[in-house]
């Protein structure tokens, strides 16, 4: 290859170069040749010291030629390195050549790239023009927030001067005027609003100077903060002078103290003569007592009144006493529209008391200054003050308090709102408007203690065990006897244990009835109402409770209830309804007293008819339960109704039913005559159409002469029960009558006594005049079917019997028509 040629000869070169450069020519001495080589290997910096070197030889003829031998010597190296790579450079023109070519495209493509380079240096420039453009912009809107940043506080001050006038604070926008002309509006003189705003300072400094209200404002702050504490001291002793909240017991122990407090300060002791003297010694002072005496203050101990005399004097002197009292009368209005305005959720019962606190307060304050100053304020101005007021604080109660879902809490405030009453009217202050809202609370008081009632009533229905009170000892007798007013002839004779017919709930349930009557006479306790009305309206509530009780229990029977719990509601309901006699008495001792019992013709009477329809659903109630285990009882029969003869004696489910009825009738004994005489017809006959259904069912094909025995024995079964039926009251005929349609069809069939049945068929004397002729065909097809299926049915002996029988089926079918 020629480039590994030109290499091998290169590398040639290059060792004839190194071999002939160190070649020792005779003419040349080792000094010579030594100072050749360092010119030829030193650096530039060691070259003078070299050439110092030679000249001081003093041969430097003779080292310059060899010093030119040296050079020919490599003239002819390079000359045949030259001619050795003369190809190669010729190789490297060409290669230039087309390298021109190339570069004449790279110079195209760079010029097309200048151009795009110079098109997006153009929008580069526009882009730097724009952003010159919005740095000027930004600039300016810098500078002019700068100017704004500087007006801003003369702005926020005049809006803060503004706001301080609205509030009254005259002190502080005072302050706020020496600031903008002072420290604000002189720097910002130059705008136009600031000349504006300068003008407008004289009228506010006027408007300043000219009041002189620092004073009075500052007592009508005071008054605001102590105006909870005045009507706290006015309702406490408006409660002891009318006892309010005190027992007797604890007013006997209040009687008793004092009188104890009074001996105490008295000391007798014997003179010289042999009397009795007595002396006065001072009580010690105890720090409770220290107390109490600070508490018992009035308005003028918490209220400096001297600031409204002071003002009255001023302005009677400046010629502006209207001016003044209609200022005053103005702030007092206002005032009393913040005291009545509630500044928080009147959710806790501590805030109630103090809103009612404050209203007290400022009212007591109000009759006070009337007193002192009577030219400020007149009874008709405090009276029409009373009168907005008065409205405005039952609209409040009303919607607040209204929703307070708390029993006891409603009785708190219900003694809360009395008192403030009581307090107000003690000052004359008319309080009719605030007993009808405590009328009008009553009722939604009534409505709570009803629903919590009635989720007692619910959760003893729950938790009760549906069977009647057992008790073993005297003691456990007279408790019951005691909860629940029962009288049962001989029963204190009987002998223990004794039971009551009704369940641990109804005791329960008058229980809670007579707490649900004190708790509605605990609201209506000092509302100024008379007995009638008092002993009307709990009726009334009574009432409510009781219908209440009957929905409550009206849903209740709906659910799956077993026969033993629907027996014993029954029982139960006779007993919640005769308690409501006891309950009217009961009323009548607490609104009138014990001697007022009987007396009862202007009285709202207990109803018990509300019982009514819950009676009736129980009823069906237990009507249905009976039926639903009949069905359960009778889908156990398994009749062979191919069954050649019968087996002599009653069917299994035939047993088993008969004792479910003995069982469940028995349980009856407490219950109405007339429910348990229905529930035992009813069921009879349910057992008449089902033993009816079940021999007239399409299923069954066809029925043998021993299955009609065997279902004779058992119909015969039940008609045995019907003439020993436990039921009291049950006439024995008329139950067995329920299964007479069924006996006589059976008769019919099993006797075969067609002609009978043909000749009296629809007349009233027939002997089997329940049978239709429809199911007396039913009954006979399923016999013909099954003699047809019996061997020989259709033999020459049986011919007969067999026209006979069809026949039979034809007259049959004609009565059916008829």
């Amino acid at each position: 290859m020629p480039n590994s040629s030109s290499t091998s000869q290169q590398a040639n070169t290059g060792s004839e170069t190194a071999s002939t450069s160190y070649v020792n020519y005779v003419e040349m001495s080792a000094e010579q040749e030594y100072f050749l080589y360092e010119l030829e290997t030193t650096d530039s910096g060691s070259m003078g010291l070299v050439l110092r070197a030679i000249y001081d030889t003093g041969d430097v003829q003779q080292f310059a030629r060899a010093l030119q031998q040296r050079i020919s010597h490599y003239d002819k190296n390079i000359q045949k390195v030259c001619s050795f790579h003369y190809q190669s450079f010729v190789d490297a023109m060409q290669e230039l050549m087309q390298l021109k070519e190339q570069c004449q495209d790279i110079k195209d493509e760079t010029v097309s790239i200048d151009g795009e380079i110079q098109r997006i240096s153009q929008r580069l420039c526009q882009k730097k023009q724009e952003i010159v453009r919005y740095r000027k912009l930004m600039k300016n809107a810098k500078t002019a927030m700068d100017q704004i940043t500087v007006c801003l506080p003369v702005l926020e001050n005049y809006a803060k001067l503004q706001e301080q006038m609205g509030n009254k604070k005259y002190y502080q926008a005072l302050k706020t005027l020496e600031e903008l002309e002072h420290t604000h509006l002189a720097l910002v003189e130059k705008y136009r609003f600031t000349q504006v705003l300068a003008k407008s300072m004289t009228p506010v400094r006027l408007e300043i100077k000219e009041k002189a209200y620092s004073e009075f404002k500052d007592f009508l702050e005071n008054i605001k903060k102590v105006a909870g504490r005045i009507g706290k001291h006015a309702s406490k002793d408006t409660a002891e002078q009318h006892s309010f909240g005190v027992t007797d017991a604890e007013r006997a122990r209040k009687i008793q103290e004092e009188a104890r407090k009074n001996a105490s300060n008295v000391e007798i002791e014997v003179s010289a003569d042999g009397s009795i003297v007595k002396k006065n010694v001072s009580p010690k002072r105890y720090p409770q007592a220290q107390i109490e005496d600070d508490e018992q203050v009035s308005a003028q101990d918490l209220i400096d009144f001297t600031p409204v005399h002071r003002c009255c004097q001023i302005f009677n002197v400046l010629g502006a006493k209207e001016e003044f009292e209609q200022y005053y009368r103005q702030q007092r209005r206002e005032q009393c529209d913040l005291v009545i305005e509630p500044s928080h959720k009147m959710n806790n019962f501590k805030h109630y008391v103090e809103y009612l606190d404050e209203i007290v307060g400022f009212f007591v304050v109000e009759d006070q200054i009337l007193m002192t100053q009577s030219n400020l304020s007149t009874t008709a101005d405090k009276d029409k003050l009373w009168d907005n007021a008065l409205l405005k604080i039952r609209h409040h109660l009303d919607a607040r308090f209204g929703g307070c879902p708390d029993v006891e809490m409603m009785l708190r405030m219900k003694k809360v709102i009395l008192l403030f009453i009581l307090t107000m009217k003690s000052y004359g202050y008319a309080v009719s408007p605030l007993y009808e809202l405590l009328q009008n609370f009553r009722d939604q008081y009534n409505e709570i203690l009803v629903k919590e009632y009635c989720a007692q009533f619910e959760r003893d229905l729950d938790k009760d065990n549906y069977t009647p009170i057992t008790v073993n000892t005297e003691e456990e007798f007279r408790a019951v006897i005691r909860q629940f007013p029962f009288y049962k002839r001989s029963m204190e004779q009987e002998a223990f244990p004794r039971k009551f017919p009704f369940s641990r709930f109804i005791i329960s349930a008058y229980t809670q009835a007579k707490q649900y009557l004190v708790g509605c006479l605990k609201f209506m306790d000092n509302l100024q109402l008379n007995t009638s009305v008092i002993d009307d309206t709990v009726r009334r509530c009574a009432n409510v409770l009781l219908g209440r009780w009957a929905g409550i229990l009206k849903t209740f029977v709906h659910k799956r209830l077993s026969m033993i719990q629907l027996v014993q509601i029954t029982i139960n309901l006779g007993y919640l309804e005769k308690s409501c006699e006891s309950l009217g008495a009961f009323i009548t001792s607490k609104t009138s007293g014990e001697e007022a019992i009987g007396t009862t013709s202007h009285q709202v009477v207990l109803s018990e008819k509300v019982f009514r329809d819950v009676r009736s659903e129980v009823e069906q109630q237990i009507d249905e339960c009976m039926q639903s285990k009949v069905d359960e009882i009778i889908e156990l029969a398994n009749y062979d109704w191919e069954l050649p003869a019968a087996s002599g004696q009653a069917s299994d489910f035939i047993t088993d039913l008969i004792k479910f009825l003995l069982t469940t009738f028995q349980s009856f004994t407490n219950l109405p005559s007339g429910l348990a005489k229905h529930v035992c017809t009813q069921t009879c006959k349910h057992i008449s159409q089902s033993l009816s259904d079940l021999l007239l069912s399409p299923d069954t094909k066809c029925i043998s002469t021993g299955a009609l025995d065997q279902f004779s024995l058992d119909v015969m079964q039940c008609e045995m029960f019907t003439t020993r039926c436990p039921v009291t009251g049950v006439d024995p005929q008329t139950l067995s009558m329920t299964f007479a349609d069924l006996r006589q069809l059976l008769d019919l069939v099993m006797s075969s006594d067609w002609t009978t049945f043909n000749a009296e068929y629809g007349k009233d004397h027939a002997k089997y005049l329940r049978v239709k002729a429809s199911t007396a065909i039913v009954v006979l097809e399923k016999m013909i079917e099954y003699e047809r299926k019996s061997t020989g049915f259709f033999g020459i002996a049986r011919g007969d019997r067999k026209r006979l029988l069809d026949t039979i089926v034809r007259q049959l079918k004609l009565l059916e028509i008829q």
